[in-house]
């Protein structure tokens, strides 16, 4: 393999364009471009750094090394929960500037800790949707630059340093969102490529429990067939929330209720098996609220109240639940980590604040009067 070679192949292991690599180098990126072509090589002056911009040693140029750096992730943990408290305490883009500053102080005080940074470059994205559609830095141009400058910086630290490979992807998930919302599409593309894809349906899912079934036993296929269909369970509802949104806001009100009650009645499916609905509670809430938001916007506001009334139920129920299942002594490890703080965490306070976030969302987005009626009636 010949350097310009290497360099390419290395550059898009880490998921960066022409342009980043380049300006961590402070040269030009038709420089970066002709090394890549094999029309021109880097100074020997310039082999160092470019290795250590790669993270591969000199002889580097010929294989990877990841840094297996350590961070304190009961921080990360405190810091996550406090930004989620922050992006919900107000409307929605203060909330997610509230978050975005939060982070950044955060990221300040602990440089290293690479689940923090990543947070950072997730909070970035999640702002990018009002920076794009409210169009909210209009008079700050510079502001939002400053925030767009600071997560591809610190997503770059977390895809160059970290061995943590769901930090990575979240990192190029996030920075390609925030690319999308600045039209900056090729940017984009360069990291939506580098991501996992079950295109191939060769995935890890597909043939972990069949594995430990046949080397550990009955027990074990139970436990690592529950974590495979969690893991589909939360694409899955993913795609499905994602596209409702897409829906309220791009297409006819006829076509998104459709969508809306099929996609709910995919996730309730999902819902039936205890140890999913932990990982669908909160899409089912969400897809719900896209659904709610095409009514108001409609003036189906009779129609919006019955939806939002049969989703109380939907969130009583999944308290009780919740709190039948954490008495449980064997939840924790029937339904995983993960789940069993889900349950935890999901108190009649917590059930509050979401519905709070959603009525804030529909009052954004609503006609005044017509939101003002909505509430009333809803709180009869």
């Amino acid at each position: 393999m010949s350097l310009g070679n290497n360099i390419k192949t290395f550059r898009k292991k880490l998921g960066l364009t022409q342009e980043e690599l380049a300006s961590q180098l402070f040269v030009t990126s038709q420089a970066v471009s002709k090394w890549e072509s094999e029309n021109g090589l880097p100074d020997t002056a310039q082999i160092v750094p470019i290795a250590k911009v790669l993270n591969v040693t000199t002889d580097a140029l010929f294989g990877i090394e990841t840094s297996t750096t350590e961070y304190d992730k009961e921080i990360a943990e405190i810091v996550k929960n406090k930004a989620i408290e922050l992006r919900d305490s107000t409307d929605s883009t203060a909330g997610a500037i509230l978050a975005v500053d939060y982070v950044d102080s955060e990221c300040e005080k602990n440089p290293y800790n690479y689940d923090i940074l990543m947070r950072y470059v997730q909070y970035v994205a999640h702002l990018s949707r009002f920076a794009d559609f409210n169009n909210c830095f209009a008079d700050q141009p510079e502001k939002w630059n400053a925030y767009v400058l600071k997560a591809i910086n610190r997503g770059f630290q977390v895809i160059r340093y970290s061995n943590d490979q769901t930090l990575i992807d979240t990192v190029h998930f996030a920075t390609a969102w925030i690319y999308i919302h600045n039209k900056e599409y090729d940017k984009a593309w360069e990291h939506i490529n580098v991501l996992p894809s079950i295109s191939s349906n060769q995935l890890r899912e597909g043939i972990s429990s069949e594995v430990a079934m046949m080397q550990y036993g009955k027990d074990a296929w139970l436990n690592q067939l529950r974590i495979d269909l969690q893991n589909f369970t939360r694409a899955i509802n993913k795609s499905l929330l994602y596209a409702s949104e897409t829906y309220c806001f791009a297409e006819s009100m006829e076509n998104t209720l459709e969508y809306c009650d099929w996609a709910k009645e995919i996730v309730k499916t999902l819902c039936k098996n205890p140890k999913l609905k932990p990982y669908s509670q909160g899409f089912y809430r969400d897809i719900v609220k896209y659904k709610i938001a095409t009514l108001l916007r409609n003036n189906k506001i009779s129609e919006a109240v019955e939806e939002f009334k049969q989703l109380e139920l939907v969130i009583e129920n999944y308290i009780k639940f919740c709190q039948e299942q954490i008495q449980n002594p064997n939840t924790e490890k029937d339904f995983g980590e993960k789940a069993f703080k889900n349950m935890q965490n999901y108190t009649k306070e917590f059930a509050e604040s979401k519905k709070q976030t959603i009525l804030q969302f529909l009052k954004e987005i609503t006609d005044a009067k017509i939101f003002e009626e909505f509430k009333n009636l809803i709180e009869k």
